[in-house]
């Protein structure tokens, strides 16, 4: 499919272009709303999804966001995990809480134990399974179960497995999200995201809420997610391949206090996703003990080919640090101390590792120094 520019969209007579709007859905009425570029995407994603339809959006962002407004209105609720993507909690609290749309976060361990969360206003429960930033994983049948008795839609944001790893729209989710950014784009420039379904009547309130919030998306980028596509499967495995090799690394590092990554046998959530999910993806997080906290600064500022930034699924590794704790509860399984969180490239691993270690021997240099303090006072 070459790449279709087009904001204006010609009809051949007077009585097509009255009844533009019926093509809509399924043709070509006006760029804004689709070019042969981008419903090619869509139809490829659908597919990938092992969904009927899907549309693309402007960004992972803009693919809550459209979720989100298109099915909850003025006095409905919406549940959304403790793990959520932190700029969408922010969004229900300065975009949907005043529209009256009441938003409620959850423990994303509680799985099936949510029913007594969903009552009457709930219209839709988000999952983000794994979480963003701790890596818990989600029953996601179970919860799927639980509101779907309850009459509420369930969206998952799939982004960390993608549609390789894991399917929601086959374990029963009414909609699959992703931020085709991350490992779809895997080249770090495009934004886009996308939202997959199975039932034509919510494609349809999804394409309506996407008009009317004005969402496009350029064909250049459709083309680069495209490539990106075909060779996604291949970077994803590297990626993760690599990503267990700096996992055993970590693990014998004294600076580490925790591994948080599905594959870790005491990982929470750990049995769910050896059930459901096909493999894992090369983004985990791991948490340093908390003496080296004061000395992120310059361990982070000796290394060369991890990079500070808030993305993932790209082919140059990137470190994203945070403190997940904030406002957050029953976090009593996650050890205290700095939470790195690493997106894995297709840099070589020994170049990863020896990146790694000649920042790690910073800290370590550090606790040398504190022992020897220690002992001279003494």
């Amino acid at each position: 499919m070459p790449v279709e520019r087009a904001s204006t969209v010609v009809f051949d007579d007077l009585d097509s272009f009255e009844r533009r709007v019926d093509r809509l859905y399924d043709g070509f009425s006006y760029g804004l709303y689709g070019t042969p570029t981008s419903r090619q995407l869509e139809d490829h994603i659908a597919a990938l999804e092992g969904g009927s339809r899907a549309l693309v959006v402007p960004s992972g962002m803009a693919a809550i966001t459209l979720t989100t407004m298109a099915v909850c209105h003025g006095g409905d609720r919406v549940l959304i995990p403790e793990t959520f993507y932190g700029p969408a909690r922010e969004m229900a609290a300065r975009l949907l809480a005043p529209l009256g749309i009441d938003t409620v976060t959850y423990d994303p361990k509680l799985d099936g134990r949510l029913s007594a969360l969903i009552d009457g206003r709930t219209q839709l429960v988000w999952v983000e399974s794994p979480g963003s930033a701790t890596f818990e994983v989600q029953d996601v049948p179970a919860i799927t179960a639980a509101a779907h008795e309850a009459g509420a839609l369930v969206a998952v944001d799939n982004t960390w497995a993608s549609h390789l790893l894991f399917k929601p729209l086959k374990h029963g989710v009414d909609i699959s999200m992703q931020a085709l950014s991350k490992h779809a784009g895997g080249h770090g420039d495009l934004l886009m995201g996308s939202v997959a379904v199975n039932d034509d009547t919510l494609f349809r309130r999804l394409k309506d809420t996407a008009r009317f919030l004005g969402y496009g998306v350029s064909p250049e980028d459709c083309a680069l997610c495209e490539r990106g596509l075909m060779t996604m499967p291949v970077r994803m495995r590297q990626a993760d391949s690599t990503a267990q090799n700096i996992i055993s690394w970590l693990s014998e590092r004294p600076e580490v206090a925790q591994i948080l990554h599905p594959s870790e046998p005491d990982h929470p959530g750990h049995s769910t996703w050896k059930r459901d999910f096909a493999g894992s993806a090369g983004v985990f997080s791991f948490v340093l003990q908390p003496e080296l906290a004061p000395h992120q600064s310059e361990a982070l500022r000796r290394m060369r080919l991890f990079r500070l930034g808030a993305s993932w699924g790209g082919v140059h590794s990137l470190i994203s640090v945070s403190d997940p704790r904030k406002g957050r509860s029953g976090l009593d399984w996650l050890k205290p101390g700095p939470v790195w969180r690493l997106s894995i490239g297709l840099e070589a691993v020994g170049d990863l590792l020896a990146d790694l270690s000649q920042a790690f021997e910073h800290f370590a240099e550090t606790r040398r120094t504190t022992v020897g303090d220690a002992k001279a006072a003494e």
